[in-house]
């Protein structure tokens, strides 16, 4: 696969010559004017919202609206979207977009439009995924051979769903998830993020991992620590609420501590237990049991939400994650994914968030943009 910036990747079927969509990100983004620095950003209520991953076959034709029908009836007042950029393994320094698995940009506009017209909120949040990981790799172990091409292309695929998101006036942006072998890239991190403000309104976040949110240096330049919530809650104990609650109590007051030097509201991006009756302890091991436990499942949301939706120093919460497909059977006997879709656990989720401090109000957001796109040769759409 070739590496330079400007590759347009296209795979042509043999009858038609029809597209199938593979694409270099670097290019498409409009080029901008400089804005001056956000001024601080306000939260008006929590963020309480459930995750949507688009990335399917035949993405077209998937059904995301009602998708997002359905986590507006659950109480949700935010929805976050996840879309992946893709590169071939750990070691590559290019990252694509698979146009045959991912939404294109306007149909992007339009799930995010409908998810407005339902009272929601939107965050967004581009992750990337290895196409084929070597030797147990995933995002947070990749080591590009070329740092710089790896960090331009990563720029160039943020910049160019951060500049779409403006648009659309989405809430919050993500600017990243679980990069962990990047994280120590401080520098590169402060100039990303400095060109996703340039284009950008709304609130920045990024989504580190549970036992990794120390690492990074650049969280003064965010509006939010992101963080994932999968911790080991019982060491092989049975998970029962008593159990969960006790566990949350010192979890909660190291967090805490540690967000008191930051200063920066947190935001729990990944918030999930499959359900497996091992859920409390493996929490991130989605293949760790094939035996359903939905009451643990529940119990976990019970005992998290207990300990932190009355916190004031939490901005929101994202449960991970909304179902993906119609086809799939989600019933508490059968599924032992995250989805909490016709379990138990969906009742924990929508109580809470019907619980006070929500609100449907959006962020504040900066009211002077100064970002024009500038004249570009290239379309930003796809």
């Amino acid at each position: 696969m070739a590496e330079g910036k400007w590759t347009i990747l296209v795979l042509f079927a043999v009858a038609g010559l029809a597209v199938l969509g593979f694409r270099h990100i670097g290019g498409d983004v409009p080029q901008t004017t400089p804005a001056e620095s956000a001024p601080a950003r306000t939260l008006v209520g929590q963020f309480r919202g459930i995750a949507l991953q688009m990335h399917n076959p035949g993405d077209e034709n998937h059904p995301y609206e009602r998708f997002i029908d359905e986590i507006a009836a659950t109480g949700a007042n935010t929805v976050c979207l996840v879309i992946p950029g893709y590169q071939e393994n750990g070691s590559a320094a290019s990252i694509f977009i698979d146009q045959r698995k991912v939404p294109t940009r306007e149909r992007i506009r339009k799930i995010i439009r409908h998810a407005k017209s339902k009272g929601l909120r939107v965050i967004f949040m581009p992750i990337v995924l290895l196409m084929n990981p070597q030797d147990g790799e995933w995002r947070g172990k990749i080591k590009p051979k070329d740092w710089d091409e790896w960090w331009s292309q990563y720029t160039s695929y943020i910049l160019r769903y951060a500049y779409l998101c403006n648009e659309e006036k989405v809430e919050a942006f993500q600017i990243g998830s679980e990069l962990l072998s990047t994280e120590t890239h401080t520098a590169r991190w402060r100039g990303l993020i400095k060109k996703v403000r340039r284009v950008f309104d709304g609130l920045l976040s990024y989504s580190s991992n549970w036992d990794h949110y120390r690492v990074p240096k650049f969280w003064g330049d965010l509006d939010m620590v992101g963080m994932t919530a999968y911790y080991d809650l019982t060491g092989g104990d049975k998970p029962t609420l008593a159990r969960l609650k006790k566990a949350w109590r010192p979890l909660k007051k190291e967090i805490l501590n540690w967000q008191s030097t930051i200063g920066k509201p947190i935001l729990f991006t990944e918030l999930g237990w499959p359900n497996q009756d091992t859920c409390a302890e493996y929490p991130w091991n989605y293949y760790q049991s094939t035996t359903p436990d939905p009451q643990a499942q529940a119990n976990c949301f019970e005992a998290f939400f207990d300990a932190w939706i009355k916190e004031p120093k939490v901005a929101g919460f994202m449960v991970w994650e909304w179902r993906k497909s119609l086809g799939q059977d989600h019933s508490e006997t059968a599924d032992v994914s995250y989805v909490p879709y016709k379990k138990r656990a969906l009742k924990v989720i929508s109580r809470y968030y019907g619980m006070p401090g929500g609100g449907k109000k959006p962020t504040t957001m900066k009211k002077n943009a100064t970002t024009k796109p500038a004249a570009t040769t290239r379309s930003a759409e796809m």
